[in-house]
């Protein structure tokens, strides 16, 4: 696994929503993993479905979009299927059959990363055997040269959604007391550094790396190992609940005293011992906190869907 699940692990879960229960059959053995790993892929299938976004990186190769005349005039505007984006990896435009022609990407200048939102405006940088000339742009070099109003599939991107994880190293050296780390390549999205020392200080964040410092200079190379998680911490709070309350909750309430029981009492030579759970036929041993968590629930995605999910318009 990589990316998100390197994050939202079986064992994140029951140190956060899952803490405090019981996670053992009755035999006393712990739940398979696989119980865990399902609820987390569930979750996270469930919360991308919801907002219309990719968590986990996905790469996407020879997306097509249509040319409209009118779209000419405006810088080409593009929103790209599968959000948010990481990095356009290439953009071309192509007629037909014919070869298709490299976009440079210094073209693609972006409106919203988050919803993947772009625009297409000419640089210095030349577009080999194309012209824009009245209409759309048409295909030159091949005694081509006639009008279109609109062209199908004419745009064609290949890019990388989700969120993105990079991880490193950086070391201060001895007498010194920062260190900058230059990203090979930009990060797009806002982003949160950890590191594994506890008294490093993460400052001077930007697309194109961070600064990491000490108060005191080590007298030695300090090693440091670094990342940097495009990931928001209230979106996988979203996926952590779900994937609590999706079944854990529910199968870990229902096995407290047993499958199906909610009371037991045991007596030996005239010594009783009852003990009751809040389990009945219709709730289980953990409802209450389902419950808990479904609330919070609904009051993040209310926030999160305003941030991430894109409205549609149709016209009658």
């Amino acid at each position: 696994m990589s990316g998100v699940y390197t994050q939202i692990t079986p064992q994140w879960l029951k140190d956060t929503f899952l803490l405090g229960v019981d996670l053992t059959l009755d035999d006393g053995s712990p739940y398979p993993d696989v119980i865990f790993e399902q609820s987390i892929k569930a979750a996270i299938r469930h919360v991308e479905s919801d907002l219309g976004i990719s968590i986990e990186p996905f790469s996407v190769e020879q997306e097509t979009h249509d040319a409209e005349r009118q779209n000419r005039t405006a810088y080409w505007p593009f929103r790209l299927d599968h959000r948010p984006v990481q990095a356009v990896n290439a953009a071309r435009i192509k007629f037909g059959s014919f070869q298709g022609v490299e976009i440079p990407t210094s073209w693609i200048r972006w409106t919203s990363t988050t919803h993947g939102q772009l625009n297409l405006i000419p640089s210095e940088d030349s577009l080999g055997s194309y012209f824009f000339s009245q209409g759309v742009p048409l295909m030159g070099g091949q005694g081509i040269y006639e009008h279109r109003d609109y062209i199908p599939s004419y745009f064609e991107f290949d890019y990388t959604a989700g969120f993105d994880t990079r991880t490193g190293q950086a070391t201060i050296k001895a007498g010194e007391t920062s260190v900058r780390v230059e990203l090979e390549n930009r990060l797009l999205l806002q982003y949160l550094v950890e590191t594994d020392q506890s008294d490093v200080k993460v400052s001077a964040k930007g697309q194109g790396g961070f600064t990491l410092s000490v108060s005191t200079a080590p007298t030695s190379d300090l090693v440091i190992t670094w990342l940097a998680d495009t990931l928001p911490a209230d979106l996988k709070q979203a996926i952590g609940i779900k994937g609590a309350t999706l079944l854990l909750l529910h199968v870990a309430g229902d096995l407290i005293l047993g499958a199906g029981i909610a009371s037991q009492s045991l007596s030996v030579d005239g010594l009783s011992q009852s003990v009751g759970t809040t389990s009945s036929a219709m709730y289980s041993g953990y409802s209450s906190r389902a419950e808990a968590l479904d609330k919070q629930y609904k009051l993040l995605m209310g926030a999160l869907r305003a941030q991430y999910k894109i409205v549609q318009f149709g016209v009658v």
